[in-house]
């Protein structure tokens, strides 16, 4: 009895020790699986990641093209327009009309007095310009003379035989930054005799762009009370001295326009040095 007394005595224990094995490798293998999935959420996010990283990569690559392409061909309707290239047209002394000339300030002998007037197109940099002036501590208008649109005035001073800038009642302006109010009150254009005589001893400005990022501009460009056009229509079917009704379809076109109007520019203000 005491034999077998003692040998049950002995396998007790071994069971006690099993059975408490067996529950503390229960806790671990949970542990390991919990691990794995989690080692196999973090290579899934991880590939999804990665996944979206070359989505990504390619769209970039799709919308670089895209403006590249965009920039050498333009669309409008059925007219594709080819880059138009910037020495193409020049003016009467060999230079580029689509350029600004790069030693004009070795002849300047003496410092640039205001008024600074400018004579560049819409969308080719007028704001920037504006805000240049105002930096410097100068008084500058922004196609708005007053309470008055600055074109509205100019026109109505020239037809009356007057000085320009005699009826927008205004005074002590430094820069006029645009005077225009869009292509169809293009008085730089139309009165461009008229405007640098009456002022002879302003300073002109002339602004230059690249001429299918200026296109495009306008393309892009809707005024809040014509949202149906866009500039780059209101062009074609204003009357522009240089460029008439129905011309304006395309760079081509606005290229010619613009190397006509910089020799005209040039030639007229060479009568009044200063």
């Amino acid at each position: 009895m005491s034999n077998d007394h003692s040998h049950t005595a002995y396998r007790r224990p071994h069971r006690s020790l099993k059975s408490k094995y067996k529950l503390s490798e229960a806790p671990i293998s949970i542990q390991n699986e919990t691990k794995s999935e989690l080692v196999v959420t973090r290579k899934s996010t991880t590939k999804h990641l990665l996944v979206w990283a070359v989505i990504l990569l390619m769209l970039l690559l799709l919308s670089s093209q895209q403006h590249e392409y965009n920039a050498r061909n333009v669309s409008d309707g059925d007219v594709i327009v080819k880059k138009v290239p910037e020495e193409s047209e020049n003016d009467a002394n060999g230079e580029s009309c689509l350029r600004p000339r790069r030693n004009s300030n070795a002849a300047v002998k003496s410092p640039l007095k205001p008024p600074f007037i400018n004579l560049g197109m819409p969308k080719m940099g007028s704001s920037s310009l504006h805000n240049y002036f105002k930096c410097g501590g100068y008084k500058s208008v922004h196609w708005r003379c007053g309470e008055r649109y600055c074109s509205e005035c100019i026109r109505e001073a020239i037809q009356a035989g007057l000085p320009p800038f005699s009826k927008c009642n205004i005074t002590d302006i430094d820069s006029y930054a645009q005077i225009d109010r869009g292509p169809e009150n293009l008085v730089q254009v139309n009165y461009l005799n008229e405007i640098v005589g009456g002022v002879p001893n302003a300073t002109f400005i002339l602004t230059f762009r690249n001429m299918t990022n200026w296109y495009m501009s306008m393309n892009n460009w809707q005024s809040i009370h014509s949202s149906e056009i866009n500039m780059r229509q209101r062009f074609e079917r204003a009357d522009i001295t240089g460029l008439p009704t129905g011309v304006g379809r395309n760079v081509s076109e606005f290229s010619h326009f613009y190397c006509e109007y910089v020799k005209r520019v040039r030639e007229e203000v060479a009568k009044y040095p200063g």
